[in-house]
Parts: C-alpha cells; sequence; structure tokens
C-alpha cells in the first residue's frame, strides 16, 4: 500500500489554500451555528440537499475517532475551530500533522491510539506483523515487519509505527498512579507544563531573533534621518495633550517646544525594549541552563514572568497612546488638571468596547486591547478576532495609521510569546513580591530620566522638525542629547539601561550556580541606578556597555554572518523585482514608493516562501538553497504601499539578513 496519493493530496490542499484562504474565512465566518452544521453535513451526504442529515451523523461520529476536527459541535459553535485546523492541515508537514496537533494538542498518531484504547475498538483478527509506517521518508505505507528486530522495536517505542492490528494498550492503576506521581514531581522540579509540545529552545531563538532585531533597528534609527523624523513625529502626534476634554478642548500644540522631548522618549523607548529583550534571553538562557539549580528555576521562573508582563504593560501603554490620537478619538477623554506620575496628562476611556458591537469591530477590538484589566493572556483573544477580521475584512484596516499599526504589531509580538511561553512552561502568574529585581531598577531609571526630560532643549537642531533630514543634523541632536544626560546623571541612557541589564542578570546567575566558584557576596543584590546617580558611579568601565545607538554602519554590516565565498551566488531576479530592487537600493527619491504586491511578488519570484502571520506581519522564509536560513518579519503597511521611512527601513532589514545573496546593484 503506497501513499504517493496522500503526499499529492496534501501539497494540493496546501496550494488551494494558499490561493483562496482569505475568501473561505470570509464566507465561513458570515454563516452562522446552523448554517455551518448544515454545510459540514451536506458534505457527508455527498452535496444532496434532500438526503436526512441524521443518516450521516453515526458515520461522522466514526469518523471523528481517527480524524479530531470532524466534531460536529465544535465546527458549529466556533467559526475559527475549522479555519485554524484548515490553516495546521495546510501549512505544516503529514509527518509534523503525525506527530504534533494543533495548539500543542495530540497528533494524529497519539490521537487515534488514545481513541481506540479508550473506546475498546476491537482489532482486526488478520495480517497481525503489519505496521503503518510514519516516519518523514515514508508515511502511512504498510510494511511487514519483524517483532523481534530491534529497528522494529525502536520505531514502536517511538510511536514511528501503528500496529495495522490495533493492540489495546492496557495498564493496571498502580501504573498510572506511578507515571502520574513521576509526571507531578518532574513539573515542580523543573517548572515544565505537562502535555506541552512548544519546545522550549524554539522560544528562546525567537527571543534572541527579538533582541538582535531591536538593535539592528537602533542602528537604523541613527543612520536613518526619515525614519528618525518618522518616530519623532510619531510620538509628538499621539500627545495625550491632544485628547479632548469632556468639553471638547484639547491643550495647545506648542510644538516646537515638545521636539526635544519626543526625541528624548523615541531614543529611550527603543533602548528600553532593547534592554528588556536582552534581559529575557540572559533569564531564558539561565533557566535552560543545565547547571541552573532545580530549585532556583522556580525564581528565575517568576523573573521571567513579572518581566514579559512588564513589557506588556509597556507595549499596551504605548498602543494607548496612539489609538486615542487616533481610530480611537472619539471613545477616549482628558480628565482637566490630571496627571500621571511621568507628568503626562490623565487620559480615560470614554466607551465601553461593547457598546460598538457589530458597529465598527477593528474599533472593539482595539479598545479591549487598551483597556487595563485586559492582561497578557486575555489579550490573545482579541489578538485572534484581529486576525480574522484581517483575513475577512482587509480593507477595514485602511482606517489606522501606521503609527497605530507600529504599536499594534509591538504588542502582538509579546502576546504570542507570553502565549507560547505559557504553553511551553507552567508560567506563575504576575507577582508584585518576588521576581522584581529587573523592574525595581527600572522604575528607579525612568524616575531620574522623567526628572529631565523637560530641561532637554533640541531646538537648534530639530526646530523646525523637517531640519533634522537636513545632513548631518540628526546625528547633531542625538550627540547633543547624550551630552545632555550625561550632565545631568552621569551617564549615558543606554549605559544605564545595559547596566541594570548586566548587574541583574550576574546577581541571578551568580545564585543560581550550582558550584561554589563564583563568590556570593559579588552580588549580594544588584546596585540601584540610584546610588550609581548620587555616587557618580563610573558605568563606563564595562566595555560592554556599548551603545547600540552609537553602532556606526560599517560595524553593524560586519555583524552579518560571512558564509563560505564558494557558496555565495547571487539569487536570479526578474526585471520587475529589479524594478522594485532599485526603488529599495538605490538613492532615495522624493515620493518613491512600492507596491506592497510588488514587493511579495519580487520576493517570491527569487524563490522566497512568505508565510501570514498574526494580522499585518508576514515572514519571508529564504529558498533552501540559501546558505543563510534567516527569516525576517515583515509587517505590511495599512495603505498597502512601501514609501517614505519604510523603504530605508526595509532596505537595511533585506541587507542585513541575506547580505550578498540579493541582487541590490
Amino acid at each position: 500500500m503506497n501513499c504517493e496519493f496522500l503526499e499529492d493530496a496534501h501539497s494540493e490542499f496546501a496550494r488551494l489554500y494558499n490561493d483562496y484562504n482569505w475568501q473561505i474565512r470570509a464566507i465561513w465566518h458570515k454563516l452562522d451555528r446552523n448554517e455551518r452544521a448544515r454545510l459540514f453535513l451536506d458534505y457527508f451526504n455527498e452535496g444532496s440537499p434532500h438526503s436526512y442529515t441524521r443518516d450521516k451523523s453515526g458515520e461522522l461520529e466514526l469518523k471523528a475517532v481517527i480524524v479530531p476536527e470532524l466534531n460536529l459541535n465544535d465546527v458549529s459553535t466556533s467559526a475559527k475551530f475549522l479555519l485554524n485546523h484548515f490553516k495546521h492541515r495546510a501549512t505544516t508537514s503529514l509527518f509534523e500533522q503525525y506527530r504534533v496537533g494543533l495548539d500543542g494538542a495530540l497528533g494524529d498518531g497519539p490521537f487515534v491510539t488514545e481513541k481506540v484504547n479508550k473506546k475498546q475498538l476491537r482489532p482486526r483478527p488478520n495480517r497481525p506483523n503489519y505496521y503503518y509506517i510514519f516516519t518523514e521518508k515514508w508515511y502511512g505505507d504498510l510494511l511487514e515487519l519483524d517483532k523481534e528486530d530491534k529497528g522494529t522495536e525502536t520505531l514502536i517505542k517511538g510511536g514511528d509505527c501503528v500496529s495495522y492490528a490495533w493492540e489495546l494498550v492496557k495498564q493496571d492503576d498502580s501504573t498510572v498512579v506511578d507515571k502520574m506521581a513521576e509526571m507531578i514531581k518532574e513539573m515542580l522540579a523543573t517548572g515544565k507544563a505537562p502535555g506541552k509540545t512548544v519546545p522550549f529552545a524554539k522560544l528562546l531563538i525567537g527571543v534572541q531573533k527579538q533582541r538582535d532585531d531591536l538593535e539592528g533597528y537602533l542602528a537604523i534609527l541613527r543612520d536613518e534621518p526619515s525614519v528618525f523624523v518618522y518616530n519623532v513625529n510619531s510620538w509628538l502626534l499621539s500627545r495625550p495633550e491632544l485628547v479632548t476634554d469632556d468639553r471638547g478642548y484639547s491643550l495647545p500644540p506648542e510644538t516646537d517646544k515638545h521636539i526635544g522631548c519626543a526625541i528624548f522618549e523615541v531614543v529611550r523607548g527603543w533602548i528600553q525594549k532593547f534592554a528588556i529583550m536582552s534581559y529575557m534571553y540572559n533569564l531564558m538562557e539561565m533557566w535552560d541552563n543545565p547547571n541552573t539549580k532545580s530549585d532556583y528555576k522556580r525564581i528565575i521562573l517568576q523573573e521571567i514572568s513579572n518581566v514579559f508582563h512588564f513589557e506588556y504593560n509597556r507595549a499596551q501603554a504605548h498602543l494607548i497612546r496612539h489609538v486615542q490620537t487616533g481610530i480611537g478619538a472619539r471613545c477616549f477623554r482628558r480628565v482637566p488638571n490630571a496627571y500621571d506620575e511621568a507628568g503626562n496628562p490623565r487620559v480615560v476611556m470614554r466607551v465601553k468596547p461593547d457598546e460598538l458591537n457589530g458597529s465598527d469591530s477593528l474599533l472593539q477590538y482595539m479598545l479591549r486591547l487598551c483597556q487595563p484589566q485586559t492582561h497578557a493572556l486575555q489579550a490573545f483573544q482579541w489578538v485572534d478576532k484581529l486576525d480574522d477580521l484581517y483575513n475577512s475584512k482587509p480593507s477595514c484596516w485602511k482606517s489606522l495609521q501606521q503609527r497605530e499599526m507600529d504599536a499594534l504589531d509591538e504588542l502582538i509580538t509579546i502576546v504570542l510569546v507570553i502565549q507560547e511561553l505559557s504553553r511551553a512552561v507552567a508560567l506563575p502568574p504576575l507577582s508584585r513580591k518576588t521576581g522584581q529585581t529587573f523592574i525595581n531598577g527600572s522604575w528607579e531609571l525612568d524616575y531620574g530620566l522623567n526628572r529631565i526630560r523637560k530641561e532637554i532643549d533640541l531646538q537648534a537642531f530639530s526646530v523646525p522638525i523637517n531640519k533634522l533630514l537636513e545632513p548631518g543634523m540628526a546625528n547633531e541632536a542625538l550627540v547633543q542629547l547624550d551630552h545632555l544626560v550625561v550632565l545631568h546623571t552621569g551617564c549615558k541612557m543606554d549605559f544605564f539601561c545595559h547596566f541594570i541589564v548586566q548587574e541583574c542578570s550576574a546577581y541571578h546567575r551568580a545564585q543560581s550556580q550550582e558550584t561554589k566558584d563564583i563568590e556570593q557576596n559579588e552580588y549580594r543584590y544588584p546596585i540601584t541606578t540610584a546610588y550609581c546617580i548620587a555616587e557618580g558611579f563610573d558605568l563606563k568601565k564595562y566595555d560592554e556597555n556599548r551603545s547600540p545607538v552609537q553602532t556606526s554602519t560599517s560595524e553593524n554590516e560586519q555583524t552579518v554572518n560571512k558564509p563560505n565565498e564558494e557558496q555565495l551566488q547571487k539569487l536570479y531576479a526578474n526585471p520587475a523585482a529589479k524594478k522594485v530592487f532599485s526603488t529599495l537600493f538605490e538613492e532615495p527619491k522624493a515620493g518613491a514608493s512600492i507596491t506592497w504586491t510588488a514587493f511579495i511578488s519580487a520576493m517570491v519570484a527569487m524563490g522566497f516562501d512568505v508565510k501570514h502571520g498574526y494580522c499585518s506581519v508576514h515572514v519571508l522564509v529564504p529558498p533552501r538553497n540559501m546558505p543563510l536560513r534567516t527569516f525576517l518579519s515583515v509587517s505590511r503597511p495599512p495603505n498597502h504601499k512601501i514609501e517614505g521611512h519604510l523603504i530605508p527601513t526595509l532596505a537595511r532589514q533585506l541587507k542585513k539578513a541575506y547580505g550578498k545573496f540579493m541582487p541590490f546593484d
């Protein structure tokens, strides 16, 4: 029995899914529960509208024993149930589906075995030595195997083959109890949650990539004036002073006065994001280190949980800032004469998201994410709804501004990381008492920086703001910013942030080691930022405290992995692709623009695979023959055009990721 037909069918299904996915989603979401049930059952009645659905319900129940998604109740109740299974079946290999199911559930192999044992299905009386083989080389082939052979024994133990005559596995109560006890013991010792299949190593790589991407963007921010000006403008346009109060009044703009503060906040925001991801990577690496004491892993895991929620709150505040001055302007009001701890005017939501049911789904879901009571794990359901909306009604997203989409992408990124981490380990809930090492240091730093931000005067370089686009002016503004911060605090912002990361990481590393060789007294507790400022502590003694903002272009490009020169071979680009790349990589021209479709077509023409992530995020997967298999995440602009600051940003990211392989010239 050869299963080539199944592999061919899977390939065809994957192709159809890529071509018609958005149309299927749009239609399926429009159906109510009864319509979904009728349509689903009609398929099993071979499409006959006159057949009784009851006739096939028994057959459907029987087939559901071996196919997880053939569950009529789930299919009809939730539109996402079947759509998510469609995506899983179309975007993963048959071998992966055999091993792991949707969202970490049982794969086809374990699922069928569990159902067979649970329902006590009768084994076949014939062909007892025949097995279905499920490996990357063979999928579903029926072969006769020798039970006594070691290779057969390995396949059976590894779950890579299933007996043609189903063998019922029975365990006595004592065996089950022993295994449960062992599982609980392991979970308490390591913090790992049972039944989860997301590899922790994969999460670690993902966080490392986010850290590296943020470092790369800091270099772009310094070297590309158009990117710098876009970020400063975004901060100015989202100032809470611009939100109207109950009488419909907003505070005077005073744009020139606030430009220096906006530059200060833009630089601080990106440095903080990079510092947080650097610290998270250090903690996760420690937790995954076999030399880390098992009892200390619980402490590290609490710190990981707290810092991730801290980052979620920061990203949520960033989203609120842009939504309340953008798509949701009518849904917020400024409270007169009320200010937050940072001295910003206090803004509150004036409507409840539920009031928008049916009228504006995009705004409703965005407001849900802006509600303070929506914590990180709750946010995932609204991200999921936004993703469905993005696929079913892409036109409605044009009402978002680019700065709002940027903030949403930022929040989605941290929500997905927390979601995946929760599946991989038993992530503890947020704690206000323990695991606050890094957060306390960050709050101290913020308090100190908030006191000086209004003293930063950069008008000589930035008024009017387009002055920053003149040669050298953006760089001069950044140099002056560093000088003024040093003048008030004794050190640059990036040095302080990096110092906190290094001190907190060193503290946990010293406490977590099994060996006693490390001087424990050296890191009894991290030195506070306030102490450093008060005592004039020289943080420059740390060689690793180089600022990502100060990384030069040449140094940045040197960090790109250099493959073997013999393997270097530029990818072929057709004329249409060359036109796209000439716009991206040549000297930028005023009004230059590339449509999103043209860019994606150019990448596909060179052999890249473009996978759709959540909402606007798309992932570029390089061809298999490229020695550097670096994935690149790119966000589709709301107006579907790559222009302005997006052109130099994308060009730098492509150069860093794919170096000499792309036809840049």
